[in-house]
């Protein structure tokens, strides 16, 4: 795609921090993105959620910056963008401002990630707006059941618990615990720092040097591999009375390293990635089932699911997850046809060219791809990947991961127990 390529370097510090860079010209802002290589698949089980609670800790002072609203008020002062995540197997950190006060925000987020006080009086306090935290995602049926997909799909291993923990795991986890784990975790070996905006390769590793180049290399933990446990669980119901019986019905699926995982981003796009899609189609066009539904790929380093979701009337949740799986059933033994494939391919390039408009897109595709496949694969040479998909690569994708014994079920709403769905995951 000549004149779309983006213009990116990338090179590595002398403690193993890679910087990496990309010129966006067209843009004021720069963004700063710090990535560190872990998440919660390598916690302990009894230490779940120590990535995302020590995420928020650092935002609650550093020894140049020493609370929170010192922190903030810099930040604000700026009109900058700033925030944070945790994930599977990453934790990040980005600021984005106008170019010619990138440098007082790397300051900042440099000190926090460097030298984060983590007083007990701060933990303490956060525990509770943690704790908070969760008890939303649990009461927001539309989100906690992903994670319950995530529990009946892999089980009693990390790969199955929630990012954040559960109340009883973000209870126990003590001071030592949070302190112990950054000084493993932190180091600059386990470091990515990503660079996008108008700003050359040359100002953003000297910069990288300047603020980050003093992290010690370190040693990280290796996490434990994802287990694929076939431990004959398929359904995973929480019993609670709602309005709405929010469903996600999938299997499991490969990871990023596969290349089958293009041909699976088309069959998203074909299943659930629009108006358009089949089962927007089928589910609430058609039938009027459900005012949400969609479908989606996640997929890691050694892990990976596609799903199908949405939120029915309870009465009609069987016959939504029947609607479902025909729709995977009919994929899985016939081509779709040439003219719905380029529809999915110009979905799919439409959609990431417009995202990579943004200075923060460019930085997270950049650095997700680095930090966990060890090489850049840009938006671009994504597309082209996708490009050379054709029909019977995405039956075949279809037929390896929709059969008997792959599917599993996860449902929030009223409903006692696993009878009325248990013969509806047949493919």
């Amino acid at each position: 795609m000549p004149g779309l390529e983006l213009d990116y370097k990338t090179s590595t510090l002398k403690n193993g921090v890679r910087v990496i860079s990309a010129r966006l010209e067209s843009t004021a802002a720069v963004t700063a993105l710090i990535l560190v290589g872990t998440g919660s698949h390598y916690e302990k089980r009894e230490l779940g959620g120590v990535s995302h609670f020590l995420e928020h800790l650092v935002f609650k002072g550093s020894k140049k910056y020493p609370n929170a609203l010192k922190i903030s008020t810099i930040l604000d002062g700026l009109g900058a963008q700033y925030n944070a995540f945790t994930d599977d197997e990453i934790t990040g950190f980005y600021i984005k401002t106008v170019k010619d006060k990138t440098e007082v925000a790397l300051d900042v987020m440099s000190d926090f990630l460097k030298n984060p006080l983590f007083k007990t009086e701060e933990i303490e306090r956060e525990r509770g707006v943690i704790l908070e935290e969760l008890r939303m995602y649990y009461d927001t049926p539309k989100r906690h059941v992903l994670d319950l997909f995530k529990e009946v799909l892999y089980g009693d291993q990390q790969a199955g618990a929630k990012i954040g923990g559960t109340e009883k795991t973000v209870s126990n986890i003590m001071p030592k615990d949070i302190k112990d784990y950054f000084k493993k975790q932190y180091g600059g070996g386990n470091i990515v720092a990503v660079f996008a905006g108008n700003i050359s390769h040359e100002e953003a590793r000297k910069m990288a040097e300047k603020y980050i180049g003093d992290i010690p290399e370190g040693k990280p933990y290796k996490k434990p591999p994802v287990k694929d446990l076939n431990y004959g669980k398929k359904i995973l119901i929480q019993n609670k009375k709602t309005d709405q019986t929010h469903i996600v019905v999938g299997s499991k699926a490969f990871g990023l390293v596969d290349e089958r995982r293009y041909a699976l981003d088309l069959l998203a796009t074909i299943l659930g990635g629009g108006m358009s899609s089949r089962l927007f189609h089928e589910v609430r066009e058609r039938r009027g089932l459900a005012y949400y539904v969609h479908a989606g790929a996640d997929l890691g380093t050694d892990f990976g699911y596609f799903l199908a979701r949405a939120g029915v009337a309870n009465e009609k949740a069987p016959e939504a997850i029947k609607v479902v799986i025909e729709e995977f059933k009919k994929i899985a033994e016939n081509p779709p046809a040439k003219t719905e494939v380029e529809k999915a391919k110009n979905h799919i390039e439409g959609s990431t060219l417009l995202e990579i408009e943004a200075s923060h897109a460019v930085a997270h595709e950049l650095g997700v791809s680095e930090i966990l496949l060890k090489k850049i694969i840009t938006p671009i040479e994504y597309i082209k990947k996708i490009k050379e998909i054709n029909a019977q690569d995405i039956v075949e994708v279809a037929g390896d991961i929709f059969k008997d014994g792959n599917i599993h079920l996860a449902l929030i709403g009223p409903h006692e127990n696993d009878a009325e769905f248990e013969g509806l995951l047949r493919v």
